[in-house]
């Protein structure tokens, strides 16, 4: 049954997010205090040619007492102080959207206490919506686009087109729009690829069909193809400890391809900037298993650089990422100190002017000069 939702009076089909159309570029980033300082530091060109998806980042065990107003509003005013007046899409991650917190008229759905948030601190936000989220969910995301007006995400799964029911994969996302009262005109396609597995071949001609029917479902105000070759772990041959590996950026190529293709319509490029789209682990929850290895992940044009520790992280602590800042500016491929923030810093660390970071500080620091470079090769297509 629709929802019956009064919608604001501006047109959701006006509010635009990617300013260089085709050559725009979003990020899919998590809420770790790395990703939101890389973004906190981004430069106003950078900022230009960039709309991230801001994937609010839950608990890995959440419990089942509703989360305090103090907890959102902490998530909320660290994202806030990250994204300032940039519009963003606003999803969330590990977290069920209909956890209960508190609200001062008595408990809601986490995600509606997400928005309201977000709100108050004046985060200009289109909300993402998964195709296949119940029904409270989507209600929630359809009160969001009605208040704010700047329409809705919606984010689907590309590998993953079985559909129940002996429906076809376009008029479940129909069905899911009209159930919104969304408009397509009003509304991004965000399609996933996720990861790509090295094992992995994906056909362009494939790609591109999928992409076509998508499409084909009606004008859209933005299309985006997600993915990324970046592995949950380094170990296990990923990249030999004490080595400097360089992995395919595959989703790169990918999408390189499929502008060159036949497709209908060219979707803006998508990644998850230098990380797996699963949340890393994490040492404040004891995660860290004793062998793990301290890496950075520099981007170049084709592959991600990487240098990685020879001893274990518990062995040598912080000290080792020095040794691999100093690796990493011998590379032909250092963009150079004044080319980003995370740049400077691995050049700071490298030369000793500044005390080396745990994991979260490399991760913003790799983070930064991605999202600087992959703005300036995409601005290099116009």
């Amino acid at each position: 049954m629709p929802i019956s939702i009064q919608l604001k009076l501006s047109n959701p089909a006006d509010f635009q997010l990617m300013s260089r159309g085709e050559t725009h570029y979003v990020a899919a980033l998590q809420t770790k205090p790395g990703e939101l300082l890389a973004l906190q530091q981004a430069c106003a060109e950078t900022w230009a040619g960039l709309t991230p998806i801001l994937e609010v980042l839950g608990p890995r065990s959440p419990g089942s007492q509703p989360f305090s107003r103090a907890r959102v509003n902490g998530w909320i005013g660290r994202l806030a102080k990250a994204v300032g007046t940039h519009p963003i899409y606003l999803d969330r991650l590990r977290l069920a959207p209909d956890h209960p917190a508190e609200s001062p008229g008595g408990p809601i759905p986490v995600l509606a206490a997400i928005h309201a948030a977000a709100r108050r601190r004046q985060i200009v936000f289109v909300p993402v919506l998964h195709l296949g989220d119940a029904t409270a969910t989507q209600r929630q995301v359809a009160e969001s686009a009605a208040v704010d007006g700047r329409g809705l995400a919606l984010r689907v799964p590309l590998l993953d087109t079985a559909v129940a029911g002996g429906r076809s994969f376009p008029s479940l996302i129909q069905e899911t729009l009209n159930a919104v009262e969304v408009e397509v005109v009003g509304a991004d396609l965000l399609m996933d690829l996720r990861q790509l597995p090295d094992d992995a071949e994906v056909r362009v001609d494939d790609l591109a069909s999928m992409v076509d029917a998508l499409v084909s479902i009606g004008q859209w105000r933005n299309v985006v193809l997600l993915g990324t070759a970046m592995p949950m772990s380094l170990g296990g041959g990923v990249v030999d400890a004490g080595t400097i590996g360089r992995r395919r950026r595959t989703e790169w190529l990918v999408w390189l391809a499929l502008r060159r293709s036949r497709v209908s319509r060219v979707p803006i490029y998508g990644d998850y900037a230098i990380q797996n789209p699963d949340p890393p682990l994490d040492a404040a929850d004891g995660q860290i298993p004793l062998g793990m290895r301290a890496a950075i992940r520099y981007t170049h044009e084709t592959v991600t650089i990487i240098p990685r520790a020879k001893a274990p992280r518990h062995e040598e602590g912080r000290e080792q990422y020095r040794q691999l800042c100093k690796l990493l500016v011998e590379q032909p491929e250092f963009a150079g100190r004044e080319f980003s923030w995370g740049d400077r810093e691995v050049a700071d660390c490298a030369d000793g002017t500044c005390e080396p970071g745990w994991e979260d500080h490399w991760r913003g620091a790799g983070t930064s000069h991605h999202l600087r470079f992959v703005v300036n090769q995409l601005a290099g297509l116009a």
